[in-house]
């Protein structure tokens, strides 16, 4: 369609009439305005008559006939009716108006800008219409060389300026497609943007979890419905420094956070947090949350801001609190009748002695079923004291472990079994005693319920400068990679300790872990050399200064 047109339609149809025909029709009716005015009979010869008749037939066209059904460059017939009406005019009133001859520039530059530029042939043609068509009604050639010039001028010059509006238009017309293919593609983006954000604030107002954005200079970026209710618990708000509150408690649940140490300030100073555990909200309303932060940079380190996260885990420390009540309360209700149960059956065995060999079988048995149900309970009560902070002081290495090993020993001899030390030493460290030598007992008894009859358990120990390395092994089933990732976990027990009723509560490991933890170290499970399993335990050798902290956070994270 012609640039003038923009659409196929009539609405389309009329865009063009009052941009190309309509200026054209308004310059006629001045010159016929002005003609009547000072030459009234100028508009009633032949030629004037003809030319008003076609520029009428011309302009009615233009509006009626639907073009937009037909080949858009048939348009050009209004254009060519234009320039021939112009040469009728000016060939009757060049004498008495020259100027009429400019009524061609509308219907020249309509082609030249409108059209292909095939369109020129009409442009030039109708030009040379212009000057030739008075030497056509005189029935002569022009005979001088200035007529001659008079002919060939206008067409020329004509055709010059078609060119460069065509060379114009065909530029507009890609500055004009470039144009709305770049507000296209804003458009899109733009939209893509708004979808993104919608789709971004739904995800966050969806999840549980606090997110909280800020700039560069601490200003709020994005906050989710979750951390503005957590924020509203701490008693302050996410937009207004110094996004702190009074109604936040350190992990233990009663000691005061100061208002610099709570997490967004923190966080703002640069602070990298990890698992860190804060008790909000008034006493009657506590949440317990666990958050994360870190810096958000380019590529080249200019910050952008500061993502926090907080991550609500109230369900899970409470819990974990009445885990921890049950074992300690079922441990101690358990302990006292166990003393009297123990006390008295040594008094039967006193009292029985080899005079009655079947009542001394029965009370061996009870002995033993006491010793188990003993084990139980120690390891309810370790369970429960697992939270306790450890105290570290310098003790022999090899002290330790020959504690240990003396103290699971008799329960190996009863399986045939020994257990075996290699890379003993005297080195001095620093650790608490009570926690490692609980640990190794842990891992011992463990080794020895395992592993089959008559084998052996080794221990091994070593000292350098990465650290305290103690390994047990043993030679039983081992555990697949699901078992080792869950090994750990309070109660788990594998399927061959269920399928062989392998006594145990399943938390033994689970202390040992929370000890290790304690200390600043690592604890490793894989296979033995013996096919079985290898517990390696790492510890540094200078504890860390939050060790204790250490502790709580991973006790408090269930």
């Amino acid at each position: 369609m012609p640039l003038f047109q923009m659409q196929r339609a009539r609405r389309g149809r009329l865009r063009v009439f009052m941009r190309a025909q309509l200026p054209f029709l308004v310059g006629t009716l001045l010159v016929f305005t002005g003609l009547a005015v000072a030459v009234p009979d100028a508009l009633s010869t032949p030629l004037v008559v003809i030319a008003a008749l076609l520029i009428l037939v011309a302009s009615i066209a233009a509006v009626f006939v639907p073009w937009e059904r037909f080949s858009p460059t048939w348009l050009i017939v209004v254009a060519i009716a234009d320039i021939v009406a112009v040469a009728l005019l000016r060939t009757e009133l060049r004498a008495l108006l020259p100027a009429v001859t400019m009524l061609a520039i509308f219907p020249i530059l309509w082609i030249a800008y409108a059209f292909p530029p095939v369109a020129f042939i009409a442009a030039v043609g109708g030009a040379a219409l212009m000057t030739s068509l008075p030497f056509l009604t005189r029935g002569s050639w022009p005979e001088t060389a200035l007529d001659w010039v008079n002919v060939v001028t206008l067409p020329g010059l004509i055709l010059g300026v078609a060119v460069i509006v065509n060379l114009a238009a065909q530029h507009l017309r890609r500055n004009a497609a470039r144009l709305r293919a770049a507000h296209d593609a804003r458009a899109r983006a733009l939209t893509r943007a708004h979808d993104n954000e919608l789709v971004l604030r739904t995800v966050l107002d969806t999840v549980r979890s606090g997110v909280v954005l800020y700039d560069g200079q601490g200003r709020l970026v994005l906050a989710n419905r979750t951390a503005e209710e957590l924020s509203q618990a701490m008693g302050f708000s996410l937009d207004q420094p110094p996004y702190a509150g009074d109604a936040v408690l350190a992990a233990d649940r009663s000691t005061p956070v100061p208002p610099h140490d709570q997490l967004i300030p923190r966080a703002l100073r640069g602070d990298r947090i990890s698992n860190a555990v804060e008790w909000v909200g008034p006493p009657a309303m506590q949440r317990a949350i666990i958050a994360d932060a870190d810096s958000v940079r380019r590529a080249d380190g200019t910050l952008l801001g500061t993502l926090i996260a907080a991550y609500d885990v109230t369900d899970m420390a409470d819990a974990a609190q009445i885990r921890h009540d049950f074992l300690r309360t079922v441990s101690h209700e358990l302990r006292t009748p166990l003393t009297s149960v123990t006390g008295y059956l040594d008094l039967l065995t006193e009292h029985v002695g080899a005079s009655d060999p079947a009542a001394a079988r029965y009370l061996s048995m009870i002995e033993r079923n006491v010793l188990v149900l003993r084990d139980r309970m120690n390891e309810l009560l370790a369970a429960a004291s697992s939270e306790s902070p450890i105290s570290p002081r310098a003790v022999v290495l090899s002290d330790i472990i020959d504690s240990a090993v003396r103290a699971v020993s008799p329960r190996a001899e009863r399986r045939g079994s020994s257990i075996q030390q290699i890379g003993a030493t005297g080195d001095r460290v620093v650790l608490d005693p009570v926690r490692i030598r609980q640990t190794l007992e842990e891992l011992l008894v463990n080794a020895v319920k395992f592993s089959p009859p008559s084998s052996a358990v080794v221990v091994g120990q070593r000292i350098d400068d990465t650290g305290i390395h103690i390994a047990v092994s043993d030679s039983g089933p081992g555990l697949t990679a699901a078992e080792r990732s869950r090994v750990f976990d309070p109660f788990y027990r594998t399927d061959f300790a269920r399928e062989n009723a392998i006594q145990g509560f399943g938390i033994g490991l689970s202390v040992v872990r929370n000890a290790v933890v304690a200390h600043g170290g690592k604890i490793r499970v894989g296979p033995s050399a013996a096919g079985g399993t290898a517990m390696t335990v790492t510890l540094p050798r200078r504890l860390p200064e939050d060790a204790d902290d250490t502790a709580g956070r991973v006790d408090a994270a269930g």
